[in-house]
């Protein structure tokens, strides 16, 4: 999806624009962990990969 987005381009009235995307995620599991913990180690990956150059997508485990 980050890929096929990234090659996209939008005609503006002052020019070409390219599109990126940045994503983070993360799983829950059944050993209890809440959605809001889930949610919380998410956005932690999102914010991550925007820091990191943007246009990247990242699990929450890799994203420190």
């Amino acid at each position: 999806v980050r890929a096929a987005f990234a090659a996209r381009t939008v005609e503006t009235e002052t020019g070409p624009l390219r599109c990126t995307v940045s994503a983070g995620f993360a799983f829950g599991s059944s050993d209890g962990m809440s959605f809001d913990k889930v949610l919380s180690a998410a956005d932690k990956a999102l914010y991550a990969a925007k820091r990191g150059g943007r246009n990247r997508v990242l699990d929450f485990r890799r994203a420190g």
